[in-house]
């Protein structure tokens, strides 16, 4: 009996973190931008390629190593021997400053890199939010497609009894059959894509061991309308767009890069220190110098790279401060008309309540078959189209944050404390 009891205790509390684990748990939109700054793999890579950058604008400005040289010279002077040992250290010196030209332009170019993580990390944030939003979208609209689905099978069920009876045609419970499968298809279709936006959501918020993970969005997600003007938007964004200033930071680096390769027109002074050890007990120091004339190279080439380089990168600045104006401008009516839709799509709320009326009016004799099939894709379209108002609402909100470097939701927090 005892090892009957231990053998059950056993069991329940190996099953019990089963059950525990196998449970989905509730995320909250925050919570799952916060699983992505702890484990995306995708956040990683934009900060591997941060790393990169930065590597490379230390190893530009990075001093020339001197050079050791050892020299042993064998002589024969008749029948003697003669040896000379030289030792001797060589410095490369850049006469016009270079070093420190160089020095300043890697140390704007890894704040650049520095910044354009930041902006990338938070497009990456936006995919996070906007996976986040379209998965509540079509939880909520898979959840329409199993009421209409519902109203159709119980009056499916009550069409074949009727048949059964003598009172219905065969035609209508054909018909009911060829629509409840047609909203069992269309409710397959959203099946999948919400698996594919959870596992989408789940790759970026997840560690590459968590290929498990299960949850489920928070049911409400408000509308409310946006306070800031366009134009006050389309300032902080010029202002504080981190991708422009990333850009700005590469353009001064590239400018002082430019200068560096005008001077490197003089080539650099090579200069040699040493010491001599002769055989015949003779020594003393040795001290030398060179020059590489400049006749043949005189580094048009890298002038020239350099040159477009930055007026490249300063050309796209300008170019990029156009498209930011532009972007708010779009980005800004777009939440506009959205709640503009939103709002007028209140006036007339549906609910569940209209199915279950158009079912009993039906069964009453009160509807007819077109009328109720019509009313219950009425009751579909309007509802997920409500939900997807909804959901485009949020996603324009979250472009247009990005959009204006994170002014919108800041705002929004400051408000609320």
């Amino acid at each position: 009996m005892n090892s009957s009891m231990w053998w059950i205790l056993s069991m329940v509390f190996l099953l019990i973190p089963l059950q525990v684990h196998a449970q989905s748990r509730t995320l909250s939109i925050e919570e799952a931008v916060a699983l992505f700054e702890q484990n995306s793999l995708q956040q990683e890579l934009a900060k591997l390629e941060e790393l990169r950058r930065q590597g490379e604008a230390q190893q530009y400005k990075a001093y020339a190593n001197p050079e050791v040289i050892i020299y042993s010279e064998q002589l024969n002077i008749g029948t003697l021997d003669y040896d000379e040992t030289t030792y001797q250290i060589s410095q490369p010196i850049e006469l016009l400053g270079q070093p420190f030209l160089r020095n300043k332009s890697a140390n704007k170019s890894s704040e650049a890199a520095r910044l354009a993580y930041q902006y990338d990390r938070s497009v990456l944030i936006q995919q996070v939010k906007n996976l986040y939003t379209e998965y509540w979208y079509l939880q909520r609209k898979l959840e329409v497609y199993g009421q209409a689905i519902d109203v159709i099978d119980q009056v499916l069920r009550s069409a074949k009894d009727r048949q059964i009876e003598g009172t219905t045609s065969g035609i209508q419970v054909q018909r009911f059959t060829v629509e409840k499968n047609r909203y069992l298809r269309m409710r397959n279709v959203v099946e999948l894509e919400m698996m594919q936006a959870q596992k989408q959501l789940a790759a970026m918020i997840t560690s590459s061991q968590e290929s498990d993970f299960e949850f489920e969005v928070e049911s409400p997600m408000p509308v409310e309308p946006l306070m800031e003007d366009e134009e006050m938007l389309r300032l902080y964004a010029l202002q504080h767009r981190v991708d422009l200033q990333a850009m700005e930071m590469q353009s001064e680096a590239l400018g002082l890069k430019y200068k560096v390769e005008k001077r490197e027109r003089l080539p650099d002074l090579n200069v040699s220190f040493g010491y001599k050890n002769q055989s015949d007990g003779s020594e003393g120091f040795v001290i030398g110098g060179g020059i590489k004339l400049p006749i043949f190279n005189r580094n048009s080439g890298n002038i020239t790279m350099a040159e477009a380089e930055q007026r490249t990168v300063e050309t796209s600045l300008h170019i990029q401060r156009r498209t930011i104006q532009n972007q708010v401008e779009i980005a800004y009516m777009r939440v506009q008309n959205l709640y503009a839709q939103w709002e007028d799509m209140q006036q007339n709320p549906l609910s569940s309540q209209m199915l279950e009326t158009a079912r009993a009016s039906y069964q009453e004799g009160q509807y007819s078959l077109v009328e109720l099939l019509d009313a219950t894709k009425a009751y579909v379209d309007g509802l997920s189209f409500h939900y997807r108002i909804t959901a485009d609402y949020h996603q324009a909100l979250f472009q247009l944050d990005t959009i204006t470097s994170g002014k919108i939701f800041s705002t929004q927090t400051n408000s609320e404390q």
